[in-house]
């Protein structure tokens, strides 16, 4: 089964988010004292990251759809997009590890892998490949520049 640009990449951090909490139910936490505070600012900062990309693409009048890439028309590289190639992807997995953090759930570290392989895998690789297809040297420069991630 081919699952490249199948499953939109909140849905997979939402399942996985669920699993690392009903986790946390089962698997006794790591105890750390005052993390939750630190887990609410990597959510509240990784959600802000989101919806400034999410801004800066409808700004750009661009496609935010995950599943159809190839109806991006424009090369988005500034704004949160200069200090990385997939900001939301990267959002994502900051709420994962929030969540991981403020729950103090063990599963967190085996979740938060799953979802950036995944992801790199059948998400970031074929909208690579569009992308290039698309955009030519302009997506080639942009992807020496900047990181896949950070």
């Amino acid at each position: 089964m081919n699952l490249e640009n199948k499953i939109p990449p909140p849905i997979i951090a939402l399942i996985l988010g669920i699993i690392i909490s009903a986790s946390s139910a089962i698997i006794k936490p790591f105890n750390i004292y005052g993390i939750e505070f630190v887990a609410i600012l990597i959510i509240a900062s990784s959600f802000l990251i989101i919806i400034l990309s999410i801004n800066k693409f409808k700004k750009e009048n661009t496609t935010i759809n995950p599943l159809d890439p190839g109806k991006t028309i424009k090369l988005v590289a500034t704004g949160t997009f200069a200090l990385s190639r997939n900001p939301m992807y990267l959002g994502l997995a900051g709420i994962l590890t929030g969540v991981t953090l403020f729950l103090q759930a063990w599963l967190g570290f085996v979740a938060i892998p799953i979802f950036i392989m995944y992801i790199n895998k059948y998400q970031i690789a074929p909208e690579e490949k569009i992308l290039t297809e698309k955009f030519k040297d302009d997506y080639i420069s942009y992807c020496s520049k900047v990181k896949r991630w950070i």
